[in-house]
């Protein structure tokens, strides 16, 4: 017989997913609350005994309460009348909550890492009046080179000395205790992630993870990984971590960046790395992905962007691979993506560009639609320095899938007043985003209207891969005859826009009368052969780093020199030629703007036909 024990444990099971045995206490008492009211002074004193900090082990808890009441069969009647009801409440809500779209907070914070942060280094050196001239000299002193390569000035105060006073060094030192300390910053760190609040978290630039953090994340309700840059010097790495109430990870992978071939050694250069995590909320089974990355340092070096680029190109490729691994109905590829991190650079549509042509110069094409539908959190400011101070971190996020709620308020960050300080205990402020998922019928709505937008000749917002063209024409094609008709066509068009955007009527002309999917395809591909690609603004600032000496053309060098610098992957220098000579339409031994955008747009449209 299904007792009413066995019931209790059925809906309390609802709150173990992993079956772990162990469930929020919180919730185990609030389910005893309402069932066992009679009994709660003799489940509240097991429950003192059975919970390990935050959770309960309900199983055994359950076998002890059990044991310790007498069996009454009218009580157990009653209580197995109310598990029941209250089963059967739980699945209401869980099908009500699965009706309404997934609210969610990202944040992003870089902790500044344990064995980074001194004072004593030249990019700091706070409590000291420095001028331009002082710490030019002093960046000189700290990267001095003997001819073997050794530090001519190793060490604090070496690199100083001559620059700054006795009392200088003194006055340094001493910030270096209040505001860097490890010890003194640790605590102050957990104080800042609490007051984020988040349900999903990165943190950046993450060292002390299995001795401070990653306790600290658990007692504060947060499940977490991390993983290590590859650099052996640097203890640090990238951490997401998730509210374990209300998601559970489902997979999760990492990038590490190879930025170049050491041609000494014939060995791979790795420095950072990335984290890419796909996670699921416990009741109602929607899923998001997380990137979080820390990309090349130095964000007032431009030069610097190339590299970045690289890295970035890395991981919309990662993204891409890892989940196309999935299988189609896990839902794992329609996920929306936030990516997030210490992009260390004031333009990531810029790098986006970069790596984006890379791609497809390079004819790779199955890119995640977040590689083009990418919008941008605005957060302001996000570190200061003596020597900075600018918005380096960033919340990327899919705004097809994803509506930006809110952005919570940053503090007031100022040269005058740089950070670490008394009340920041990082020299980057935390940042945080929150999101609301689209709807499916959201979503299709925006592809069809970029759809449309391609053949009017309008500013379209992202390239439509074939997956996206289906989800368009499905809700051109409502009534599901695999046909369009053209009064159907403009009853659509008006639902979508109101009032039909100027050079309608040229497009539908180009539609016929009984559209199909094929004819559907086609058009597109006929108008962004005509048009070029969308988001074109990225991929001409792209073409304007790779015309190195701003001549208003890419030669061959050039070209070489791009891939070298920000493929993901090395590309053979004969291919490279070939494809130099593809994109020379005219054959005058270099390439334009308009010869570039004219391939790249020729690479998507062909996709299609190879994918066949």
């Amino acid at each position: 017989m299904h007792g009413p024990f066995d019931a209790l444990r059925d809906v309390l099971a609802r709150f173990d997913p992993k079956k772990s045995n162990l469930i929020p206490t919180s919730h185990l008492r609030n389910v005893l609350t309402k069932i066992l009211p009679d009994l709660e002074s003799d489940w509240e004193v097991l429950l003192q005994e059975f919970a390990v900090g935050t959770f309960t082990d309900y199983q055994a808890f359950l076998a002890s309460l059990q044991s310790a009441v007498p069996g009454d069969p009218g009580e157990s009647e009653v209580l197995r009348s109310e598990l029941k009801e209250t089963r059967g409440q739980l699945e209401a809500l869980q099908r009500v909550l699965q009706r309404h779209p997934l609210e969610f907070t990202v944040g992003q914070y870089n902790i500044l890492a344990g064995y980074m942060g001194s004072n004593t280094e030249p990019w700091f050196l706070y409590g000291v009046d420095i001028d331009e001239d002082r710490r030019r000299e002093i960046f000189r002193l700290h990267g001095e080179r003997h001819a073997d390569g050794r530090p001519a000035n190793p060490g604090w105060p070496n690199y100083v000395r001559g620059v700054l006073s006795a009392e200088e060094i003194a006055a340094v030192e001493a910030v270096h205790e209040r505001c860097f300390a490890w010890e003194v910053r640790k605590d102050r760190l957990l104080e800042q992630i609490r007051a984020m609040d988040c349900d999903v978290l990165s943190l950046v630039e993450c060292d002390h993870y299995n001795d401070h953090f990653r306790p600290a994340l658990a007692a504060m309700g947060y499940d977490s990984t991390w993983r290590k840059r590859p650099r052996p010097s640097s203890d640090d790495g990238c951490c997401v971590a998730w509210r374990r109430s209300l998601f559970e990870l489902v997979k999760e992978t990492s990038v590490e960046f190879v930025d170049k071939l050491c041609p000494v050694r014939q060995k791979l250069v790795k420095d950072r790395i990335a984290v890419v995590a796909l996670l699921e909320t416990k009741l109602t089974k929607q899923k998001i992905c997380l990137v979080s990355t820390h990309l090349q340092r130095n964000p007032e070096d431009p030069t610097q962007d190339m590299l970045r680029a690289r890295q970035v190109g890395q991981v919309l490729r990662a993204l891409a691979d890892f989940v196309n691994s999935f299988p189609a109905s896990s839902g794992a590829r329609e996920a929306p993506v936030v990516l997030t991190g210490d992009l260390n650079c004031t333009s990531f549509g810029r790098l986006r560009g970069i790596a984006n042509t890379i791609s497809l110069l390079n004819q790779e094409v199955q890119l995640h639609p977040f590689t083009f539908d990418c919008a941008d959190a605005p957060t302001g400011v996000t570190s200061v320095t003596m020597a900075r101070c600018m918005r380096i971190d960033a919340i990327l996020y899919q705004s097809q899938r994803l509506e930006l709620v809110d952005v919570q308020e940053i503090p007031d960050v100022s040269p005058e007043q740089p950070i670490p300080n008394d009340e920041q205990p990082s020299d980057h402020v935390p940042i945080v985003a929150q999101f609301r998922c689209r709807s499916r019928l959201h979503t299709m709505k925006q592809l069809a209207r970029e759809w449309f937008l391609s053949l009017a000749g309008k500013e379209a917002q992202v390239p439509l891969n074939q997956r996206q063209l289906e989800n368009a024409f499905k809700l051109y094609d409502y009534d599901g005859t695999g046909t369009v008709s053209y009064s159907n066509m403009r009853k659509v068009l008006t639902q979508l826009f109101g009032l039909l955007p100027d050079a309608s009527e040229k497009a539908l002309e180009r539609i016929p009368n009984e559209l199909t999917y094929a004819d559907f395809v086609a058009a597109y591909l006929d108008a962004v052969k005509e048009a070029g690609l969308p988001g074109l603004e990225d991929l001409r600032e792209a073409f304007q780093l790779f015309d190195r000496d701003q001549s208003g053309a890419i030669d061959q060098q050039e070209l070489l020199t791009a891939f070298e610098q920000c493929a993901p992957a090395t590309v053979p220098t004969d291919k490279l030629i070939d494809l130099f000579k593809a994109i020379d339409a005219n054959g005058d031994q270099t390439i334009d703007l308009e010869e570039m955008l004219h391939f790249l747009a020729k690479t998507w449209a062909d996709s299609f036909r190879l994918a066949k």
